[in-house]
């Protein structure tokens, strides 16, 4: 008797999870698909293509997340919600704990729903790539038991950044990004054991939805300064031998050459030296020859389109990477910097009350974008201590701002219920 009633319930259950998705897409329906973009990116879903597509993975998406809210209102409070509306208010957890995984350096950060940071720091589980299954096991499980706090999944969601199986690009699969991937996936067999609500977050999408990297190419070095680190292109002079060109140069000049080719060789007929030796450096060959007025044949050109446009998209991709670290740091010394000047408000002198209100100036006035939480950052002091002491400011403001960047997601999600919801959701 107890199966058989177990099966009707089953089999009800999967009919209203059917209706409630069909309400759902007929609700959304008279959205265009350049809408259902924006909705979706702004609940930090992967748009994906085709309406249809948009359609069944945002209903999808609304009706769990709606199933999700009401379950959490139960937990929390022992009740029915008397409303739809404050259900769906539960989609928005009290905490969350956003991890940026790393086998050297991950971090953690925990944040209350208000914006205070109750624990933020960084961990090194190992000091070097390690396969061994059972070292890995021991290691990732300590860490969960000792060092993450342990919150049931009513109150708590556990963000973890998605791991990539490339790096670069390359077609080979480094060390590093193995041992990450087993990392993530222990991380997630220790907490789904523990009862605990996970979510899984693409740091792609939270890069794109703070605006922390652009799309201008890094390749043009015209109206950018050089990063730190670099060295600027050598000016010529009359009568001297100019320097080595940085490697840079070099690639913009491979990119420009197979941007132009084409037209280069219907007015020029054959290649300069400077085309010349830039094709050789492009195919590894020794580029110090004399002047050459050989045709470049249809071999030379493909090769070099493929070298030459491989090298400018390692580049490109160095230099994102790069903006993106400085615009992150930037970012949360923003909010750090906010935070203990509210809570010295009174109790620090007025030259350094201003000293502190010029660099958040300077800070919202220079080009990084500005991430405005919902709710303003609270730094402990012992906390924002160790953030300016920390080597790897990188790694914890990565996890740092993924949180935040979640939990404006779910603001827009909880308007997206109220708007767009099922009824059904009264009876999951």
């Amino acid at each position: 008797l107890a199966s058989r009633l177990s099966h009707v319930d089953a089999k009800d259950a999967e009919q209203i999870d059917t209706q409630a998705r069909a309400e759902i897409a007929a609700n959304l329906a008279a959205l265009k698909v350049s809408q259902l973009n924006d909705v979706m990116r702004g609940c930090g879903l992967t748009q994906g293509t085709g309406k249809a597509h948009k359609l069944a993975a945002l209903s999808s998406f609304i009706w769990s997340s709606q199933v999700l809210a009401r379950r959490r209102y139960l937990d929390l409070h022992q009740r029915s919600p008397p409303t739809l509306g404050e259900a769906h208010n539960e989609a928005i957890p009290k905490e969350i704990v956003s991890i940026d995984i790393g086998f050297r350096n991950l971090a953690f950060a925990h944040v209350s729903r208000g914006g205070k940071v109750l624990d933020w720091r960084r961990v090194e589980l190992l000091t070097e790539a390690n396969f061994e299954p059972w070292t890995l096991a021991s290691v990732v499980e300590r860490f969960v038991q000792t060092e993450l706090p342990l919150r049931p999944a009513s109150m708590c969601t556990y963000l973890i950044e998605h791991q990539r199986f490339r790096s670069q690009g390359s077609a080979a699969v480094t060390d590093s990004v193995m041992v990450n991937n087993l990392i993530e996936a222990l991380l997630y067999a220790n907490l789904r054991h523990s009862g605990a609500h996970i979510v899984a977050i693409n740091p792609i999408q939270v890069s794109t939805h703070l605006g922390l990297i652009d799309g201008r190419s890094s390749s043009s070095t015209e109206s950018q300064p050089p990063a730190e680190g670099e060295s600027e292109a050598p000016t010529a002079k009359r009568g001297k031998k100019q320097g080595k060109r940085p490697k840079s140069d070099q690639i913009e000049g491979i990119a420009n050459l197979i941007a132009h080719m084409d037209e280069l060789l219907l007015e020029q007929k054959q290649l300069t030296s400077t085309q010349h030796m830039l094709i050789q450096q492009a195919l590894g060959k020794d580029p110090r020859r004399k002047r050459s007025t050989r045709a470049a044949t249809n071999r030379d050109l493909d090769v070099l389109k493929l070298k030459g446009s491989k090298s400018l998209s390692t580049l490109r991709e160095s230099r994102r990477r790069q903006i993106k670290k400085e615009r992150t740091i930037s970012i949360v010394q923003s909010w750090v910097l906010d935070s203990l000047s509210r809570a010295a408000t009174g109790q620090i002198d007025s030259a350094t009350a201003r000293e502190i209100k010029q660099h958040l100036e300077s800070l919202s006035s220079s080009d990084t974008v500005q991430l405005k939480p919902s709710s303003p950052m609270e730094f402990p002091a012992a906390m924002a201590d160790m953030f300016g002491s920390e080597r790897k400011k990188d790694d914890l403001c990565d996890c740092l701002t993924q949180g935040v960047a979640w939990y404006i997601w779910q603001r827009n999600v909880v308007d997206l219920l109220n708007q767009y919801g099922s009824m059904l959701a009264n009876t999951a």
